[in-house]
């Protein structure tokens, strides 16, 4: 045989083996035409449908004549997904585990793992079915159940069901639900809005496949110390997403199990062709340790929590929307919806108009005397200050004030527990304070005292720091560290915060209650509003119990004090809010995100009074004001009277420019241009919002007042209306 025959002997058997192969590949269904399915549910709206093989769930939305897959048809035809991303499109559950013999994370995916494994069982249940994927490799066994409701379905993780059978060998740590469920294609146009801050919208195929966007539900857990962190601007507060997919779309709401949330979203390119977004449930939480033997040798092992939350279910609701009223606008209405049927959320209905005020009264700093430390209270504004500087602003002509007064009690800011609550005295003592508040009464201010339930610097005899703060997973008090932009690690020159106990706030909050605040029946509760963590000490506390904790203190201080202001809250609080301050003007801005909307504020407006974040710890005035504009917020300044010079190396060192006298002048100008245009849309629900194109934005409220607001340096048109640059126009 010469070496021509054997080349050609070679090419023959090489095409055969990518023959065999190309129909080996082929041979495992595709989600196409021959896929069959059992109707497990039906009502006047919409049919469930599952695939029994594989789990593929179809929705078929008789109102819209659309069809919902949870998993893309063709899946195996993207031309960009490969090894288990491939398989991934065909699941409905991804499993992130511990493998327990190196301490390292691996993942594994439903289709792989269980349904091509015949580890998929079908139960079905009144208004659905349940069903149960078992891996076999790794030894989990994971019930999903899925109910058809009358405008939406509810997917479950049954965890109080979930059995592992090798936990010496592998544990599980998180489960993603339907991570494509709605995904959108390369042919579909729309968008993924997502909770970040105020809100953000990330369009589909916008060329950043590369990236990514993951924000855990309700903010970081402080239990963990993370070094380096990564810095982030902006925090999800709401359990939410939306997808838009050409005319239709839908809105998912973890309604159950949220404070274990993450929320994911993707776009097309580098994983896969599809644009997703999905709920990723944790079931254990994680940290990292790192042990150091001599100063040049360490290492870092994994270290995950012993056992599953006893929990009865993890849930995610999905909203199906209608024609011609699936944008963010409607996605913010129906989320609306659900917190006013299910969550509590009533009507506060503020004819006012007001400007908010933030005092900080005192500060505690280290001060040498005589050559010895000294801890040394720091008045920043005397009550005394604080009627004047209200005094000034009503002769200045502004009619409706709310003061929110922080550091106001003993000790001031960042310092004590509150085991009890006395004035001040350097700002005065009790009698200064019942002056001020009486001033207040007379003059119409509505005052909200705060109180801290959560961070302090300084236990006691009876209250030491290793018992009342709460435990990272190393069994140490957990600090809330001081992070530098520049370099993501701790900052030294400040000193540490730690968060009480959850139980300890629960009996700090009754505490409370037995004496109370006798000076004021309105309370502000900035740190409970935002903060949410575990415990790891001896009483174990998860997230999912600090909620309910927190929850139910926040009803029990509404049945004493009839006026509750929240700050920046997390969705699960907003229902006791009379007022909310702090809400977020931007996004996290995130590489993937294209734009931010006020998404937060469509869904407060015309129900919960709420209000920017402090103006005067931003620069460029010209931006915030189009802000207030767009997300039709009432103004809000931190101010503070004295001493400012002393705060450097303080924890309050950005109120390094918040003398009053510097801002009042500005405050007045902005409250007289911009309080008429508020005063138009007072109460007024959003109506239509739409970024015609970068930096122009169109918005419409109740009533019919739209408001165009051109973000550039250019003067830009507007349906034929000239809008200069950096400025707006009202249409009324």
């Amino acid at each position: 045989m010469n070496i021509k025959d054997a080349f050609k002997r070679n090419v023959v058997w090489i095409l055969l083996v990518v023959f065999f192969l190309t129909q080996l590949i082929n041979f495992v269904p595709c989600y196409a035409a021959e896929i069959t399915y059992i109707k497990m549910a039906e009502n006047k709206r919409f049919v469930l449908y599952v695939n029994s093989k594989y789990g593929y769930i179809k929705v078929v939305d008789k109102l819209t004549n659309t069809t919902w897959y949870s998993n893309p048809e063709n899946w195996r035809d993207d031309p960009v997904a490969a090894g288990s991303m491939r398989t991934q499109l065909a699941s409905q559950l991804v499993i992130k585990y511990a493998y327990m013999e190196s301490y390292s994370t691996l993942t594994a995916n439903s289709y792989a793992g269980s349904a091509m494994k015949k580890g998929l069982k079908l139960q079905k249940i009144k208004n659905g079915y349940i069903a149960k994927y078992y891996f076999k490799k790794e030894g989990f066994e994971i019930p999903v159940e899925v109910l058809l409701a009358e405008d939406h379905i509810d997917i479950s993780i049954l965890v109080s069901k979930i059995r592992e059978l090798k936990t010496d060998k592998y544990k599980l740590i998180s489960v993603q639900l339907l991570p494509f469920f709605g995904a959108g294609s390369l042919k579909d146009k729309g968008y993924i809005v997502v909770p970040d801050g105020c809100g953000a919208v990330i369009n589909f195929n916008n060329k950043k496949g590369n990236e990514e966007y993951s924000q855990r539900v309700y903010g970081p857990d402080y239990a963990f110390v993370k070094e380096p962190n990564v810095y982030v601007t902006q925090y999800a507060r709401l359990p939410v997403f939306g997808i838009k997919k050409n005319n239709v779309g839908i809105l998912a709401v973890a309604t159950k199990g949220e404070a274990k949330a993450v929320v994911n979203a993707y776009t097309s390119g580098s994983r896969n062709s599809y644009n997703q977004a999905y709920f990723e449930f944790i079931v254990r939480e994680q940290d990292a340790v790192t042990f150091r033997e001599k100063q040049w040798n360490e290492e870092t092992f994994n270290v995950f929590e012993d056992s599953i939350p006893k929990y009865n279910k993890y849930t995610v609701r999905y909203y199906f929307l209608e024609k011609g009223k699936s944008d963010y606008v409607a996605m913010a209405e129906k989320y609306r919806e659900y917190l006013l049927s299910e969550k509590g959320l009533k009507r506060s209905v503020n004819n006012g108009l007001p400007l908010y005020v933030e005092l900080y009264g005192a500060i505690k700093k280290v001060k040498y005397i005589i050559g010895i430390p000294r801890n040394v209270t720091i008045p920043l504004t005397t009550y005394k200050d604080a009627e004047e500087i209200v005094r000034q602003l009503k002769k200045l002509g502004v009619k409706d004030i709310v003061i929110k007064y922080t550091g106001w009690y003993q000790n001031g800011v960042f310092y004590d527990m509150p085991l009890s609550i006395k004035p001040e005295g350097t700002l005065g003592g009790r009698r200064a304070l019942e002056d001020m508040l009486d001033y207040f009464k007379r003059n119409g201010i509505k005052t909200y005292l705060d109180i801290d339930f959560i961070t302090f610097r300084k236990g006691t005899i009876f209250h030491p720091i290793n018992v009342v703060a709460t435990k990272s997973m190393k069994r140490t008090p957990a600090k809330l560290i001081r992070y530098s932009p520049a370099t993501c690690y701790a900052d030294d020159d400040y000193p540490v915060l730690f968060a009480a106990t959850p139980s300890y706030v629960n009996n700090s909050i009754k505490r409370f209650l037995g004496y109370g605040s006798k000076y004021s029946n309105s309370i502000s509760l900035s740190t409970l509003s935002k903060m949410l963590y575990s415990d790891f000490g001896a009483r174990k506390v998860n997230r999912l119990q600090t909620q309910e904790i927190f929850e139910n203190g926040l009803m029990a201080l509404k049945k004493k004090y009839s006026n509750i202001m929240l700050s920046e809250p997390n969705e699960f609080l907003l229902p006791y809010a009379s007022e909310v301050v702090d809400i977020p003007l931007q996004s996290s801005r995130f590489a993937i995100e294209d734009y931010e909307i006020p998404f937060y504020q469509m869904i407060l407006r015309g129900y919960v009074p709420y209000s920017t974040p402090s103006l005067n710890y931003f620069t460029a005035d010209w931006y915030w004001k189009l802000k207030v504009l767009e997300s039709g917020s009432h103004l809000k300044f931190t101010w503070t009277a004295r001493n400012e010079d002393e705060l450097k190396e303080t924890l309050c060192d950005y109120l390094y420019s918040s003398n009053y006298k510097k801002w009042l002048s500005d405050a007045v100008k902005l409250y007289k241009e911009l309080y008429p245009v508020l005063n138009m849309i007072n109460n007024k629900r959003y109506i239509y919002h739409n970024v015609v194109k970068n930096g122009v934005v169109k918005v419409e409220y109740e009533g019919g007042v739209k408001v165009l607001i051109n973000y550039t340096n250019s003067v830009q048109y507007v349906d034929g209306i000239k809008v200069g640059a950096r400025s707006y126009k009202v249409i009324k």
